[in-house]
């Protein structure tokens, strides 16, 4: 696989079309084409791929999985002032999966010109694309089961895909700390998503969610009700940055996968709740 050519020349015959059409979408292509760039100049010369959606080229970063035991391969969306390739979160689970037997695909997101909630719901979308393109890559590849994991905004992604286009060859969801959606007036997806996509689902809450914890985690239950294969998990820890919770996100992430794999019957089990303190899991 070559490294991943110039974006230039496709997102300049974009634009120029959307200006001929009159519609431009609130996305900050330039800020995308930037980060792009830096990533591509310091990755591996076979991690960096060009994907392609809605007629507009963009990056992904694509690694096999590194283990003998190939168990599947994972989508990676990330959020808002956020990466394919970010240091703080996505680049240790990215790389840690792959050495644990997942082939990862990282896509870079659209970015929003308003840098607010509401920019990104707006892009839902158009992210929406670019994860069904991400997920058609995988199966090139000949990967068959495939779980997609994705953090902040990137939840609403999966969950308003999942719910709309059910896919067979996805096989479980991880949500990392989704916004809640309860102060929009049109919300990206309905709050009660989780309970309407019905396979396992891995939901991760941190302090870092911008609601009383008790309060999220109340309607975290009535989706647990409705899917009994949802799982949720709460950080009691204070915010201090991803940095201190990676390896116990691996594990927690690739632990879940892997139960799921070795024994898909237990996936109709009653639902669970836990609660863990400083990277301490306790069920």
């Amino acid at each position: 696989m070559n490294r991943i050519p110039s974006l230039k020349p496709v997102l300049g015959v974009w634009l120029l079309a959307c200006l001929a059409s009159g519609e431009l979408p609130a996305m900050d292509m330039d800020r995308e084409l930037q980060i792009a760039e830096e990533i591509t100049a310091r990755a591996h010369p076979d991690e960096a791929i060009r994907l392609e959606a809605s007629g507009l080229g963009f990056q992904g970063l694509y690694r096999e999985a590194v283990s003998k035991d190939v168990r599947g391969g994972i989508v990676l969306l990330h959020g808002r002032d956020s990466n394919q390739d970010a240091a703080d979160l996505i680049r240790p689970l990215r790389l840690g999966l792959a050495e644990h037997g997942w082939s990862t695909l990282s896509l870079a997101m659209p970015i929003a010109v308003s840098d607010d909630l509401q920019g990104y719901a707006d892009l839902v979308p158009e992210a929406i694309a670019r994860l069904q393109a991400g997920i058609a890559f995988l199966k090139e590849k000949k990967i068959g089961t495939i779980a997609l994991l994705a953090h902040d905004t990137g939840a609403w992604t999966v969950l308003r895909y999942l719910a709309d286009t059910p896919d067979s060859s996805v096989k479980a969801a991880v949500l990392i700390d989704p916004p809640p959606v309860r102060e929009f007036d049109v919300p990206p997806i309905s709050p009660g998503s989780p309970s309407a996509v019905r396979l396992p689902i891995l939901e991760i809450l941190s302090r870092r969610v911008s609601v009383p914890m008790d309060d999220e985690a109340s309607r975290k239950r009535t989706a647990m009700q409705a899917n009994p294969s949802y799982r949720l998990v709460i950080l009691n820890e204070p915010d201090r940055g991803w940095q201190d919770s990676g390896d116990f996100l691996l594990n927690r992430i690739h632990g879940w996968l892997s139960q799921l794999q070795a024994f898909p019957a237990s996936n109709a089990a009653a639902p669970a709740e836990s609660r863990t303190q400083s990277g301490n899991h306790q069920d």
